[in-house]
């Protein structure tokens, strides 16, 4: 029954998020790199930060980096300029996300335990558990990203779970 959950979650997660980039297509480069909302990163600086969290978990869970090495990997916004770069970051991360969720064979692989070290304590938890966090996160942040867009006049409109 978990398998199921997560691989809807990430459909939807995928779904919301084209729906924030296809948006993003209307801004000038101004308005990509400004911040709209007090208190708020720029747009720019909001999707990178959507996209390198999801990497980050990404190559924990896959292996690819060490939990330790993978929370080091810097991604500043500043190395995705423009609104093309992040676009090509997130598709390719997309495409890795779509893949490992695609190798999920049961509920018993999305229950094996991660472990990662943080300001000195060491994290353990499920597989599906981090998979669903990462997820809801990408709420989070669409969700800032889509306040700020509404308010420059491109509303990406309703992302709510279909």
């Amino acid at each position: 029954m978990l398998l199921p959950a997560i691989q809807r979650f990430y459909a939807y997660n995928t779904w919301a998020t084209e729906q924030i980039f296809s948006t993003y297509a209307g801004l000038t480069p101004d308005q990509f790199n400004a911040a709209v909302v007090p208190g708020q990163p720029p747009l720019r600086d909001t999707l990178v930060h959507l996209c390198a969290a999801q990497r980050v978990h990404l190559d924990w869970w896959n292996g690819t980096l060490s939990g330790a090495d993978s929370w080091a990997r810097p991604f500043a916004p500043e190395d995705s300029p423009n609104f093309e770069a992040v676009r090509a970051f997130w598709h390719t991360l997309a495409g890795d996300t779509a893949a490992f969720v695609a190798t999920r064979a049961s509920d018993a692989d999305l229950e094996r335990i991660l472990t990662r070290t943080t300001d000195e304590r060491e994290i353990e938890r499920p597989l599906w558990e981090s998979m669903l966090h990462v997820v809801n996160h990408g709420t989070q942040h669409r969700s800032e990203t889509a306040l700020m867009l509404t308010a420059l006049g491109y509303s990406p409109g309703d992302l709510d779970l279909r």
